[in-house]
């Protein structure tokens, strides 16, 4: 897809020289690469030559005077060398022209002209003397200019449109290594977008087996989804008793992510076109789901937040900034009419996922799930229809802004690794004590089913584009595995296996949990098995 594809470039580390050349001065065109450390990526500005200036020393320029730490402020800076072409900024005026700046001068890598005059202090600083003087030994003189960062403020009829190519990546260091650049030049750029997006759809394969550092992903915890007691009075036959619904989820992620992004558009006027976010994954999901429930009715926990951090950002100043955050979520349903106590655990391997947003087809990367243990003890002498299901859901939201502000969302990313347990018994007289299927006495008879899921949505909560907004929800990948499914006992009580409709209706007509009117007998074991991977 033309957004996926957009990014590959930016992830792919191979030999080339950095886009920013600091020697050479920005008229027109001009190229900034991230090097802080925190992640890598190289953005283009293509423009007219009134357009797009320079204020470094490329360009003749000394800056006395400016706060490192500010985006939008007035600074102090003479021409050291006019061969350099200090007087480029000021075709058809200075007014409304982007600039190129140096990294010891203001919090961005560009800002719009919105003055310049000659400022009232001359004074030069003495470290700064011997290198801006005149060869005739005169004084340069001292310019003030105003920098802001607005830059819908600005006609674009003035000087034209300035075109933006953005390419980048969550790995530090690779910045200048992308195989395919960005078109040059404004007739090119309008050309040249759908040629560079087809270049980049070369190395897709290879992408995610290329790039290392990607950042950990890591939560292990022991959480109680629900857990809910009742002293039940005396009701007939059935004595007091203290009764319980509890479920505990143990729950484990351990993997690694990386991303990349790539955008088009223009910064004047402030507009994106294209977008794309790429999520290299490798991880395992793993966890134990527990009930123990000596009451009825219906249990739902809802979502509860177990664990969020945050992930290394992706900053280009004013123009595009990404802050991910990791996230683990859980969740428990069930509808419960017997004594019964389940362990099922939850096993997935994510490898070599490559996931984009907007979605691209076929997603590469395998999605298994691993070996698994199953116990399930209920009572043998009532007719049940239960339900149980819980779910793991680890989650990357990566919060977009673009040209500050003018375009905001969040991307999310959701594994959600799911276990469930559909019973269906049928007690057609007292039943006998057994330890699996088999030895179950054969007026004890039904079917338990137990299935694991793993389901992967990508999804933005604010539009961003007219093909991304915040309707956009696709699955890139779902899969239920049946884990375990056995019928056993006598012909009638089989038959008592109604299917999962049946049942939901039934168990939709509880909305809380309570005491059980009929006396339950002490759970049996059904099964207790080990389940291997890919059964």
């Amino acid at each position: 897809m033309v957004h996926s594809a957009l990014l590959v470039a930016a992830l792919l580390p191979i030999a080339a020289q950095a886009a920013n050349d600091w020697n050479t001065p920005c008229f027109g065109e001009c190229n900034w690469d991230i090097t802080d450390g925190n992640g890598s990526g190289t953005l283009r500005l293509l423009g007219s030559q009134t357009g797009v200036s320079d204020l470094t020393t490329a360009a003749g320029w000394t800056i006395l005077d400016c706060d490192p730490n500010v985006a939008d402020q007035d600074i102090r800076l003479v021409c050291h060398d006019p061969d350099a072409g200090c007087d480029h900024v000021n075709q058809n005026g200075a007014e409304g022209t982007l600039v190129r700046l140096p990294t010891s001068c203001g919090s961005v890598p560009f800002a719009l002209v919105t003055r310049m005059w000659v400022h009232q202090d001359q004074k030069i600083p003495a470290s700064k003397r011997a290198l801006i003087m005149r060869r005739d030994g005169s004084q340069p003189t001292v310019k003030g200019i105003s920098l802001a960062t607005d830059f819908a403020a600005v006609d674009p009829d003035v000087n034209g449109n300035v075109t933006l190519f953005l390419q980048g990546s969550s790995i530090p260091g690779v910045a200048g290594n992308f195989t395919v650049t960005p078109p040059t030049g404004v007739a090119a750029a309008k050309r040249g977008l759908f040629s560079w997006i087809g270049d980049t759809l070369k190395g897709l394969s290879e992408v995610h087996k290329n790039i290392t550092g990607s950042s950990p992903i890591n939560f292990e915890k022991d959480v109680p989804l629900f857990d809910q007691s009742f002293s039940c009075p005396q009701n007939g036959a059935v004595p007091a008793f203290s009764g319980e619904a509890k479920v505990d989820l143990n729950g484990k992620v351990d993997g690694t992510v990386s991303y990349g992004v790539a955008a088009a558009g223009s910064i004047i006027p402030p507009k994106l076109d294209e977008f794309g976010l790429f999520v290299g994954l490798d991880t395992t999901v793993t966890g134990t789901l527990g009930l123990d429930a000596t009451l009825t009715g219906s249990i739902s926990s809802g979502k509860i937040p177990l664990f969020e951090t945050g992930i290394p950002g992706l900053d280009f100043p004013k123009i595009l900034s990404i802050g991910p955050t990791f996230s683990v979520n859980a969740e428990a349903t069930a509808s419960l009419d017997a004594n019964l106590n389940v362990d099922v655990d939850l096993a997935y391997t994510i490898a070599g996922a490559q996931l984009f947003f907007p979605p691209s087809s076929n997603p590469a990367g395998s999605y298994k799930p691993g070996d698994s243990n199953l116990k399930l003890s209920v009572s043998p002498n009532v007719t049940s229809h239960g339900q149980v299901a819980a779910h793991l859901i680890p989650s990357l939201a990566f919060g977009v802004d673009v040209l500050s502000g003018a375009a905001k969302a969040t991307i999310n990313l959701d594994v959600d690794a799911s276990a469930g347990v559909d019973l269906s018994l049928s007690a057609v007289a007292e039943a006998a004590t057994g330890t699996d299927g088999k030895s179950a006495g054969a007026s004890f008879g039904g079917c338990v089913d137990v299935t694991t899921g793993l389901a992967v949505t990508a999804g933005a909560d604010a539009s961003l584009l007219s093909f991304f907004d915040k309707s956009t929800s696709v699955d890139l990948f779902t899969k239920t595995f049946d884990l375990f499914k056995k019928c056993f006992g006598d012909n009638p009580a089989r038959r008592a296996y109604t299917g999962r409709a049946a049942r939901a209706a039934l168990m939709a007509k509880r909305d809380s949990v309570g005491c059980p009117s009929s006396l339950f007998g002490t759970a049996a074991s059904v099964v207790e098995e080990a389940v291997p991977a890919g059964r």
